[in-house]
């Protein structure tokens, strides 16, 4: 994932297998607003003995493993210098201040999409008026108003060749509408070359060449009856449509369900993890031995050299 922050790489496995979701939640862990949150809770510029905030975040980043199975989870794991406590603490932390993030994600872009469809739903309504009063005015003033006790008429009969095409055009012509509608949606959310953009913006030109498709050569009368007829009709199709949007919107407002369930709650530290002190100690004494090797080496060779001049 080219975009994937330095300081995850350095601690993430199996970054082929990583789905959108775990990317999501590794991104978010991983930020500046997360850190600085936990910077703040748990005074890490103290526990660190760092002065600057900055040091601070790279040790904390030092000190937290972020791991994401096959199986679908993300896995935290958080060090703390002689305080199991903290880190159990540290890691709790982690997963609220994910949730809380995605959660006012949501929320905001649910109430975004509400509002915006709640603006087009008044545009669609006002047209609907619109395009019924100038359906009413051209049956009047070219009499074409059909009686109630008659079956037939003049209108049926300039529609009635055209008819099935009419409804099937409106009903493309209001899905390409409320396709249009979900693509702005979606361009104020996510990048141009997003997946979800990507498939509408050819969805919309599948429509458009089906809609071309569909037209045909029509007498005139029948064809500016035809217009009308069809624009009444893209209205009410999409008036349903941005409506039952508009509900699905506000469900997804109200839901406070959290975004990152927690599976596991943070375990508390039973061992040291590091420093390794017998290995350490160990470490240092053979270099101690190897440097008095060195040392041993160097002075016999300088009494050699003292004793042949």
């Amino acid at each position: 994932v080219p975009a994937l922050p330095g300081g995850i790489s350095r601690i993430a496995s199996g970054m082929g297998a990583m789905s959108q979701s775990q990317y999501l939640f590794v991104v978010i862990l991983d930020s500046q607003t997360v850190s600085d949150s936990l910077i703040n809770k748990f005074d890490l510029q103290t526990v660190y003995d760092k002065e600057y905030r900055f040091l601070a975040r790279k040790e904390l980043s030092n000190h937290t493993w972020i791991d994401f199975p096959p199986e679908g989870q993300v896995v935290i794991t958080v060090e703390a210098k002689e305080d199991p406590q903290l880190a159990q603490e540290m890691a709790l932390e982690y997963y609220i201040q994910l949730n809380n993030i995605l959660t006012d994600r949501m929320i905001n872009t649910a109430s975004t999409k509400r509002k915006f469809l709640a603006e087009r739903i008044s545009e669609t309504k006002n047209r609907l008026t619109f395009v019924e009063d100038s359906l009413a005015n051209f049956q009047q003033e070219r009499n074409l108003v059909v009686p109630a006790d008659e079956p037939g008429g003049v209108g049926e009969l300039l529609t009635l060749p055209v008819k099935g095409n009419l409804e099937m055009l409106a009903l493309i012509e209001a899905e390409r509408e409320a396709k249009s509608i979900e693509l702005r949606v979606k361009q104020s959310f996510y990048r141009a070359n997003h997946p979800d953009v990507t498939m509408l913006k050819k969805q919309i030109r599948e429509l458009d060449r089906t809609i071309s498709k569909i037209e045909t050569p029509m007498p005139q009368i029948s064809l500016d009856f035809a217009r009308i007829y069809r624009s009444l009709k893209v209205q009410e199709e999409l008036l349903l449509l941005l409506t039952a949007q508009y509900e699905e919107a506000r469900i997804n407002e109200a839901d406070n369900t959290p975004s990152a369930v927690l599976l596991d709650t943070p375990s508390l530290p039973e061992y040291k993890y590091r420093p390794k002190r017998a290995l350490n100690s160990l470490i240092a004494a053979l270099g101690a031995l190897l440097l008095v090797c060195v040392v041993i080496v160097l002075t016999e060779r300088y009494r050699e050299q003292n004793r042949m001049s």
